[in-house]
């Protein structure tokens, strides 16, 4: 696992695919360029660099986490397998007790090759990319960590929120509300204060991940990436606020979240959100005023906008699919593999491979699915002959194994986000954002599952004595 973000890059460009892309422009070129990349999978890492307008050496890099094998590898995981092993590979990673290790602060740092003050600060010395076509600005923070420390109990939190930077020294910081960086934020406005706060814009992709991922409140994301690299994460003390900053990132901005009661913040967005559209209209949001920033020489961006058709953010699905795998299996038998499907956005579609034990458990599944906050619309529950993170197994379980009339439960009255583009005009003016659910079974009906026909797939170890005999000619 990973210090920093160069080397990954750097074992990316040795044991998987790196592709240098030299005079892209920041304004849509660089976004045009990753989601060409997205059309064929498995799409490349990209780095830019002599991006136009900018000396060589100041870059962004995208995709970080968009396949398989960037994702085992940011994970600390066999590189090579099936997708679900992603998941069972992360579920045996984290199986022991959870003990914190928290950051170890070092005098020496990275990070600290360049420190810019108050007039000295222009944040578009950085080549901040215009990803979207429709975005009503560029964004430094997409595939960023947002660092705040609660004022009560010292829990130091990290979250990822968008970032888009108005003039050298001012960026909006949009935060959904329930989010842990929203409940800290209010703590310090509450009391007449701002919020100090850092935004990283590059970091080892085991950060970010952590950082996006539910940790629960109270965890520092720090604790658990040190517990999971089974040594601490190596960080510096920012010298305006005292925050923790990872030592070996590329690019930091620290600075004061300023409530909406003391200045009504500036017009941010449209963006284009993770759902894949654009959300919501141009909006008032809270600013950051930039008060120091901090990079290294030559610093990197990591870009990881919403694109179609692969979520960015891919590897989060493998950290939530794990967790609610766990806590499946702790109240059902039969659980043999979950599976948040990234072409639908992750948390859109939740599949459950299920060995069926008795009457009505593949209900009881998936209500126990849709109650998680990792699932947003739809709950499709299979046998266990199908692995729910093969497209092609589960178009044709789909297919074969649901009957519409009696195969398909739907819920409504559930919380939603106000990006998802299915809210009507009247409910969003009302501010109702809620949704409603489908489960859907698309597994053999228990009541006569012993009757149902046997597949056409030839059993596995005579698919595997074919292939030591005529692997090399397929």
């Amino acid at each position: 696992m990973y210090d920093d973000l160069r080397t990954f890059i750097n074992d990316v460009q040795e044991i998987d695919n790196l592709k240098l892309i030299e005079g892209a422009g920041w304004d849509l070129e660089i976004g045009l360029i990753t989601e060409l990349s997205l059309k064929k999978a498995p799409a490349p890492m990209l780095l830019f660099d002599r991006i136009k307008g900018y000396a060589a050496g100041h870059r962004v890099v995208t995709n970080p986490v968009t396949t398989d094998r960037r994702i085992a590898m940011a994970l600390g995981l066999p590189v090579d397998g099936a997708r679900i092993e992603l998941v069972k590979g992360w579920r045996r990673k984290t199986a022991r007790e959870f003990k914190p290790v928290p950051p170890v602060e070092v005098s020496q740092a990275p990070i600290m090759e360049n420190v810019h003050f108050d007039s000295d600060i222009d944040l578009l010395e950085f080549p901040v990319p215009k990803w979207h076509e429709l975005d009503g600005g560029r964004y430094i923070g997409t595939a960023d960590m947002i660092i705040q420390k609660d004022p009560d109990t010292g829990w130091v939190n990290l979250g990822t929120y968008r970032v888009q930077v108005m003039d050298k020294n001012t960026v909006t910081l949009s935060i959904v509300p329930g989010h842990h960086g929203a409940e800290i934020a209010r703590k310090y406005w509450s009391r007449g204060q701002s919020c100090p706060v850092v935004i990283v814009c590059g970091q080892e992709p085991l950060q970010w991940i952590m950082a996006c991922s539910g940790i629960p409140r109270g965890v520092s994301e720090y604790d658990y990436a040190g517990w999971v690299r089974n040594r601490p994460v190596e960080v510096v003390r920012g010298l305006k606020t005292g925050l923790p900053i990872p030592a070996g990132a590329e690019i930091a901005l620290e600075g004061e979240y300023i409530s909406p009661e003391v200045d009504e913040g500036r017009i941010e967005g449209p963006f284009g959100e993770w759902w894949g559209y654009y959300g919501g209209k141009p909006r008032l949001k809270p600013i950051v005023r930039v008060k120091a920033v901090y990079h290294r020489d030559h610093p990197i961006i990591m870009g990881g906008p919403p694109l179609l058709p692969i979520d960015q953010d891919y590897a989060r699905g493998i950290i939530n699919g794990a967790e609610m795998w766990n806590d499946l299996d702790r109240h059902f038998p039969g659980i043999k593999g979950v599976w948040l499907t990234p072409e639908a956005r992750i948390g859109t579609m939740c599949v459950v491979s299920v060995e069926q034990q008795f009457p009505g458990h593949a209900r009881h599944v998936a209500t126990g699915v849709v109650s998680k906050v990792q699932c947003q619309k739809l709950v499709i529950i299979v046998d266990d002959d199908i692995d729910p993170s093969d497209n092609n197994q589960l178009l044709w379980a789909l297919g074969t194994r649901c009957e519409p009339e009696n195969s398909i439960d739907v819920m409504s009255g559930f919380r939603t986000m106000p990006a998802n583009p299915m809210i009507p005009p009247e409910k969003r003016k009302s501010s109702d954002f809620s949704s409603s659910r489908a489960l859907i079974y698309a597994c053999k009906p228990y009541s006569w599952i012993k009757e149902f026909p046997p597949s056409v797939r030839s059993r596995p170890e005579l698919l595997e004595k074919a292939r030591e005999k005529w692997g090399s000619e397929l």
